[in-house]
């Protein structure tokens, strides 16, 4: 044997072994065998689908609106607060579009991040006023009729023929005249013609019988 041939016994014997230890070599006699895939260090396959994500990637929260019918009650030239005439809902507008007190004003309203605790007017749908009459008129026949069966500090109301309705309050006789006084400034009378729809509050009374009558009109 030559050394040649020595040379090449030596390197089949060798060999076997050789690419058996070699996962690389090994790869291309085995039909078998799937290619190795080298891992990414950064985990990138872990990474969701649809781009960013967490807090830099959130849509920023619109600003609450809401929509209501409101009492005016206090109107200046940089503030306004308003009173629900539904639900009886306090809310600030941070300006004043033109409201002054006692209107009445049906509008969708837009609150002022980041604190949102104030209001602006994002559309004015309706603005009226409401009309609230001192009457040197008695109450009628069937007011005072309801009136004699009533306690005294009673109130009841009554709907009217047609639109509206009539309150009713049942007083001692000394204390009508002071209380017809301050019903024009109050805000109830305003509040009510609101949920009534109507626009005019004529206030009759009968000092005698202890009666007054908050009549709301169209």
């Amino acid at each position: 044997m030559t050394q040649e041939d020595a040379r090449d016994d030596s390197a089949g014997e060798d060999g076997g072994d050789v690419r058996e230890n070699d996962p690389i070599a090994g790869m291309y006699d085995d039909a078998d065998s799937e290619p190795v895939v080298p891992t990414d260090p950064t985990g990138g396959d872990d990474e969701e689908e649809g781009g960013l994500s967490g807090p830099l990637a959130e849509e920023p929260e619109e600003p609450e609106t809401k929509y209501g019918t409101y009492y005016v009650k206090y109107a200046e030239d940089t503030a306004v607060t308003l009173h629900n005439v539904e639900t009886a809902e306090i809310v600030t507008l941070s300006e004043n579009p033109g409201f002054v007190d006692h209107e009445i004003v049906e509008v969708t309203l837009i609150a002022q991040p980041p604190m949102e605790v104030s209001y602006l007017v994002k559309e004015l749908h309706d603005q009226w006023k409401v009309d609230v009459e001192i009457s040197s008129l008695s109450p009628t026949t069937q007011t005072l009729k309801i009136a004699d069966e009533m306690d005294e500090d009673e109130v009841i109301a009554f709907e009217r023929e047609g639109t509206g309705e009539v309150h009713v309050l049942k007083i001692e006789p000394d204390r009508v005249e002071p209380t017809v006084d301050t019903l024009d400034e109050d805000e109830q009378p305003y509040k009510n013609a609101a949920r009534n729809g109507v626009d005019h509050v004529e206030i009759r009374s009968d000092e005698d019988a202890g009666v007054i009558a908050i009549r709301y009109l169209p």
